[in-house]
């Protein structure tokens, strides 16, 4: 059955000082037509497509191509929605029928909420305004039940797992690409750290 997902690409384009309008018609010959592109960044574009499909990933990976078969040497630097504030989060939830205020998921991050069996999941980028996976905040207001399983709720959970992994997939092979020993090195002393897994 094919769903409908809303996500977006940020790619860094192959020249770096060039002019990505020259790029547009491309991209609407190679089957990006059912997204918004921008081009206020220079040296990047970021396309918000709104496409059907079956599984999440076969619909991100299938977008990167489409993306760049049209720019030939094209990078994909994120997709989203993943990394977000609270706020952000909060927004999201909203727009896809699960009306929840900032307040609420200030006092859910904060542990001050009640009748909790597992503790909020911990930010993916701390700092000072911390970001969290919305794949990691979906999944526990589901299994905590803050959020009923609405079928908009089940396709948003399953994109924003897909895009994580993307992400985490293109962290890693830019790693491996810069830093080889470094990545080797982890992988091979960092063997029995622990990592959170919600």
């Amino acid at each position: 059955m094919a769903e409908s997902y809303e996500f977006e690409l940020h790619c860094a384009l192959p020249d770096a000082g060039g002019d990505a309008e020259t790029w547009l018609d491309a991209l609407f010959e190679a089957g990006c037509d059912d997204a918004l592109v921008g081009i206020a960044v220079p040296g990047h574009v970021a396309l918000s497509f709104t496409r059907e499909g079956g599984e999440a990933m076969s619909v991100l990976l299938s977008a990167v191509s489409d993306v760049q078969r049209a720019i030939p040497g094209a990078l994909l630097v994120s997709a989203a929605p993943d990394l977000l504030n609270l706020a952000e989060v909060a927004t999201v939830l909203t727009d896809h029928g699960a009306p929840i205020t900032r307040q609420a998921m200030r006092k859910y991050a904060s542990g001050e909420a009640k009748k909790r069996a597992a503790p909020f999941p911990a930010p993916g980028v701390s700092g000072g305004t911390p970001l969290w996976h919305l794949d990691d905040v979906l999944g526990w207001m589901l299994a905590e039940r803050k959020l009923p399983l609405t079928p908009a709720l089940s396709v948003l959970h399953r994109l924003a797992r897909a895009t994580k992994a993307l992400n985490a997939t293109c962290e890693y092979r830019r790693a491996c690409s810069q830093s080889p020993e470094l990545v080797a090195a982890a992988e091979r002393e960092g063997a029995g750290i622990n990592h959170h897994a919600f």
